[in-house]
């Protein structure tokens, strides 16, 4: 798969077409990545968070550049473990006003049209604060969820979609809520994986410029 799109990305106060690089694998690596995050039956990422991977998730998310949506739903559904629901980590509230629109949510309803899985809301966010702006101890604490007003009886396996892991914590958070209700069983699929620099383990694949 070597995605080429073509995002709207504000430059010089104008917007204008800017490229995203293709991806390009390089070595005979997997194609994903598996994460073992607490609570969390499965956890699958699709590349390590570099290189064009990173760029494609930085324009969804800062350069509003959602046509990406398309190529990063069609990764996603090559290593989506099956469920029987399809949901996401929901944006802080703040954000997802100053952006327009909640990219996991955008991810998971696309791979839910490619997977023929019902999707739905199952969490809120109860606090404001973006984990990227969290201090060491806040990240490995996680964000704040609690089960959305349109919770209903769920489904035994629920897949969370969210664009980027790095200590697992968001994750491990959502699935201590949805594990409230006896016999969930949670699933994840996210787009890229965080390493500390020079980390990133061999014999996965990944993205080049």
């Amino acid at each position: 798969m070597t995605p080429s799109v073509t995002p709207r990305v504000r430059r010089h106060g104008d917007w204008a077409s800017h490229p995203v690089p293709r991806l390009v694998y390089v070595g005979n690596g997997s194609d994903h990545i598996e994460i073992e995050i607490e609570g969390i039956r499965e956890c699958l990422a699709r590349w390590p968070y570099e290189g064009a991977a990173a760029e494609m998730v930085r324009e969804l998310k800062y350069g509003r550049a959602t046509s990406i949506v398309t190529e990063l739903a069609d990764a996603l559904h090559e290593i989506a473990p099956e469920s029987d629901l399809i949901s996401w980590i929901p944006a802080t509230p703040s954000r997802r006003r100053e952006r327009g629109f909640d990219q996991c949510e955008l991810l998971a309803r696309a791979l839910s049209h490619r997977s023929h899985t019902k999707v739905r809301r199952v969490l809120r966010r109860v606090d404001d604060v973006a984990q990227t702006s969290r201090d060491l101890q806040g990240r490995h604490d996680g964000p704040r969820f609690a089960r959305s007003s349109l919770f209903r009886p769920t489904p035994p396996r629920v897949l969370l979609v969210d664009d980027v892991s790095t200590t697992g914590s968001t994750l491990s958070a959502a699935a201590r809520v949805l594990a409230c209700r006896g016999g969930v069983q949670v699933s994840a699929v996210v787009v890229a994986k965080v390493y500390p620099r020079g980390a990133t383990p061999d014999g996965v694949r990944r993205s080049t410029l």
